[in-house]
């Protein structure tokens, strides 16, 4: 499918400017409004992604710059986790949307199962804080952590009695995110952490929250997961507005 033309459209509401958007691409590539948003809904689909992100080139390779899993694709990846520290440590990077970097910076002192609190410590100017753990992510760490026997300060250590670097983290989500099928742009671990930020927005999280709950100091580097969520929205809101399973409801004309 084509990109959408620029096109001045009349004055009217947003109803109206959309409806008339639809019906001139429909007019245009020789096709019925049901086709255009039926084919515009499977290109949607394929491609999982926001029409708006950019992309940048890596050799020969190109990834989004805000590629996220989306809701199904997370659970797809943690059904291929079975280690107890795996599965809690790739959960917690979800649930706060931690950076690789992040994650060795991490202590046992931090997480309190009893208060559901755990103390985040943010890299890139981040703001590090408290947080809520919700009873998911506490059930992730009480069972991991009743299978540690030993002695070491650090939440997710390696097998070398070190913190976990974020190149054996990067390994680790690539293989599980292989046997996952996840598509090849989206093995990497800011993945989650882009991942998280779309979801509380899909979930009618306020831009504030998402600030706060990622450590962004600026709330223009939340935004950009804004864009995101509202290009998903935009897309149903025009199969709905043409839809005919949705009752219409005209204004009352005046007698």
């Amino acid at each position: 499918m084509g990109e959408l033309g620029i096109t001045k459209f009349r004055k009217g509401t947003a109803r109206e400017q959309l409806l008339e958007m639809v019906n001139h691409q429909a007019r245009v590539q020789g096709k019925t409004v049901s086709q255009y948003l039926h084919e515009l809904a499977a290109e949607a689909g394929r491609q999982e992604r926001p029409s708006f992100s950019s992309q940048i080139a890596i050799g020969n390779h190109r990834r989004e710059k805000y590629s996220y899993l989306t809701r199904h694709e997370v659970e797809r990846f943690f059904q291929q986790v079975t280690d107890l520290r795996d599965r809690a440590m790739f959960g917690v990077m979800y649930y706060f949307g931690l950076r690789a970097s992040e994650v060795g910076r991490l202590l046992r002192e931090h997480v309190n199962l009893h208060s559901r609190r755990i103390y985040v410590s943010r890299v890139k100017n981040g703001i590090s804080g408290e947080k809520v753990m919700t009873s998911d992510c506490r059930r992730l760490l009480q069972t991991y952590l009743l299978h540690r026997h030993d002695g070491l300060p650090y939440l997710f250590p390696s097998r070398n009695a070190q913190p976990i670097s974020r190149q054996r983290l990067d390994s680790l989500f690539r293989c599980y995110a292989t046997q996952a099928d996840i598509p090849s742009h989206k093995r990497h671990c800011h993945c989650l952490r882009h991942a998280i930020a779309t979801h509380l927005l899909d979930a009618g999280q306020s831009l504030e929250y998402v600030q706060d709950h990622l450590g962004h100091r600026s709330i223009q580097s939340t935004q950009v997961y804004a864009k995101i969520s509202d290009a998903k929205r935009e897309r149903i809101a025009a199969q709905i507005e043409l839809s005919d399973d949705i009752a219409k409801i005209k204004p009352q004309r005046r007698k």
